[in-house]
């Protein structure tokens, strides 16, 4: 198994970060098999083709829901797919994600799957927010503990933290059932700490910026099928696939742009009522 990959240099004579997000792309063992009315595979080629134009990319976050089958099989095929990217790659578990194939295919991949980088005068701290058998998350008591302790000797280093579930609500209320369950407590802790600038998440297929106590809560829509925003039942969106870039500043600052896929190459089956 790998050594975790702890310190990652930026390119930018600023010191700056470039960070590039995605999430959900909900892969099987068949790069066939189709996932309401989108093949995830195609979609998740297409923005990994994307995103290999941008420049200036210094590491991948992928924020969860790599797998919908939860076979080992789809989680080889993601690490091929990343593979050609001339980048590191970080990923955490969704609740679609089965830890145990995750671990021990990434393990053994290029993927990164740890806690905790540090990236020029930042660091990104990367938690666990599943249950298991649920599609609600959860920040254990164990986790927030490493999380206060990694802040407390940390105060001097800007900080992004990165799950999967969301903390605050979306607007969609049959999406808002399945967030953080303690979002409340995890957001107070952060809030203790000014040294935190930024939380990013997935789970939500769709794309959400917004403050909360000076801390920047961010995001990013999915890879594969997209939900419509504000919906009080399971609707999905024909917006395109995509991905979130976040430009750190070394003074802390938060710079950071959603890119969608142009066209409408990928567009989901209207009668999908759930999944």
């Amino acid at each position: 198994m790998k050594s975790p990959l702890e310190h990652l240099h930026p390119e930018a004579e600023d010191g700056s970060v470039v960070l590039a997000q995605l999430s959900d792309p909900h892969l099987f063992a068949d790069r066939n098999n189709v996932f309401l009315g989108i093949n995830p595979y195609d979609s998740l080629s297409a923005v990994l083709a994307q995103l290999a134009e941008e420049s200036g990319v210094d590491a991948l976050l992928a924020s969860g829901d790599i797998s919908q089958d939860h076979s080992a099989e789809s989680y080889q095929l993601f690490t091929n797919m990343v593979d050609n990217l001339p980048l590191p790659v970080f990923a955490l578990p969704g609740n679609h994600d089965l830890p145990s194939h995750m671990h021990s295919v990434l393990g053994a991949s290029p993927v990164h799957y740890q806690r905790r980088v540090r990236m020029g005068n930042w660091q990104l701290l990367m938690l666990d927010s599943t249950v298991l058998g649920i599609p609600a998350g959860h920040v254990p008591l164990s986790e927030l503990r490493w999380l206060q302790g990694v802040l407390e000797a940390s105060t001097d280093t800007h900080t992004m933290v990165a799950l999967h579930h969301h903390a605050v609500p979306t607007g969609c209320a049959w999406l808002d059932q399945h967030s953080l369950d303690n979002g409340a407590e995890f957001l107070s802790l952060l809030a203790r700490y000014p040294q935190v600038k930024g939380v990013v998440w997935g789970h939500v297929h769709q794309e959400m910026d917004l403050m909360h106590e000076g801390i920047r809560l961010m995001a990013v829509p999915s890879t594969s099928i997209q939900f419509l925003p504000n919906s009080r039942g399971f609707v999905l969106d024909t917006q395109q696939p995509g991905y979130r870039l976040l430009r750190l500043g070394s003074d802390g600052s938060i710079d950071t742009q959603v890119k969608r896929l142009t066209g409408h190459e990928f567009v989901p089956d209207p009668t999908a009522s759930g999944y």
